[in-house]
């Protein structure tokens, strides 16, 4: 007889960032400083088994839900940053928000055989930014090309339209990232979580997020986090245009 199984999604709250000194400038300057190459690494706990599990079976839950609503969830996209989410804009509402996107549906699909009972507490935040990582990674099956003049920041984003201070740190650091990096960025997005390949597109990104941070010491930012970071800036830069068109990168790869 099989046991019920209950595996509680962490909701990975985005731990806020500090906000940055609010000259424009100033921010400019550092964003684009050449990058450090400091060889310290992440400050990580190591996963345990339990909580790899998790976050696979998360990205599964948000590429179900995502490929039953994809033009309706690019546009929550739209409407939201990695802290809040505007409804009213949407075609969403909150309190039916997981009945509309089939969740429970998706819950089912991924569960395991030896699995008949699963309880799942995610964020609105955290359900979020893992649609952004599966949203980016639809559109885009090999490392993008920055398109020509693309600025560093993405202005037409909600966290800079209507976002907090925080929201806004934090889009500025995921810009950052997915200017100067945006292979690593996408091979990050592209692993599966608590893999080999995981840690090694950290580690590549590593010495960006240092010059990004403006910092030489090891930030202490778990890897779901830095994840949700780069697919909020990804998604943000291939859906308001920061990225050449498909033909055109492989025009360049030739």
């Amino acid at each position: 007889m099989k046991k019920p199984v209950i595996l509680a999604l962490a909701s990975m709250v985005a731990t806020p960032i500090a906000a940055q000194d609010s000259d424009h400038d100033r921010r400019m300057e550092r964003f684009l400083r050449p990058e450090s190459q400091i060889g310290t690494r992440f400050k990580q706990e190591p996963e345990t088994a339990g909580e790899a599990e998790t976050r696979q079976m998360q990205k599964r839950l948000a590429k179900c839900v995502y490929f039953g609503n994809k033009e309706e969830l690019n546009e929550l996209l739209d409407n939201s940053d990695f802290e809040q989410i505007a409804f009213a804009d949407t075609q969403f509402k909150s309190g039916e928000f997981f009945d509309d996107i089939g969740f429970g549906r998706c819950i089912g699909r991924v569960m395991k055989r030896s699995q008949y009972k699963l309880a799942v507490s995610v964020s609105y935040s955290t359900l979020r930014n893992l649609i952004a990582e599966e949203a980016y990674l639809y559109e885009n099956k090999d490392v993008p090309v920055r398109a020509p003049g693309a600025p560093l920041l993405i202005d037409q984003r909600f966290a800079t339209q209507r976002g907090g201070m925080r929201a806004q740190s934090v889009s500025e650091l995921a810009d950052c990232l997915t200017y100067r990096n945006a292979r690593a960025s996408h091979e990050l997005l592209d692993s599966t979580p608590a893999t080999d390949k995981e840690s090694e597109a950290l580690e590549a990104l590593y010495p960006t997020l240092l010059t990004c941070l403006e910092t030489d010491e090891a930030p202490n930012l778990s890897t779901s986090l830095v994840r949700q970071m780069v697919a909020d800036g990804m998604w943000s830069r291939s859906y308001y245009n920061g990225f050449a068109p498909a033909e055109t990168n492989e025009a360049e790869a030739d």
